[in-house]
């Protein structure tokens, strides 16, 4: 939702202070590239998510007591203590141009193409030119 929705005019919370970007910049390039597209994690144990009551939640916001109370979605709950073992993942998102050359060469039939791409012919369509429009999250 995050990538989505960013710089497309979503309204920060109060007292938020944006990140100095062009430090942030300098310092990434700064560094090394990676020698490898994926990260060995593991083993671990992971605790997810949180003991939330809902009954609580709906008190504190009647009563407007929400000051230090703990929200969350109806998916987190309850805590979950999970032992992961060893795995390799990718360091960063996958891009639409790689999903896009997975999905052609081994995916079709086996993961669903994205609601938000149009394909017309051979040619895939993401995003918005005057003759289609992205269909996104809003």
């Amino acid at each position: 939702m995050l990538i989505q929705r960013a710089g497309v005019g979503t309204i920060p919370p109060p007292g938020f202070t944006a990140p100095p970007w062009a430090l942030l910049v300098r310092q990434w390039n700064a560094n090394p590239a990676p020698s490898s597209f994926t990260v060995t994690l593991g083993p671990s144990t992971v605790i997810l998510g949180h003991d939330d009551s809902e009954a609580a939640d709906h008190l504190a916001e009647v009563e407007g007591d929400v000051e230090g109370h703990e929200f969350g979605w109806d998916n987190e709950s309850p805590e979950r203590t999970v032992n992961v073992g060893m795995f390799r993942v990718g360091w960063r998102p996958v891009s639409n141009g790689e999903f896009e050359k997975f999905w052609r060469r081994e995916g079709k039939g086996v993961v669903s193409m994205p609601k938000s791409w149009v394909v017309e012919g051979e040619e895939v369509k993401v995003g918005f030119s005057s003759e289609w429009f992205y269909f996104g999250f809003y």
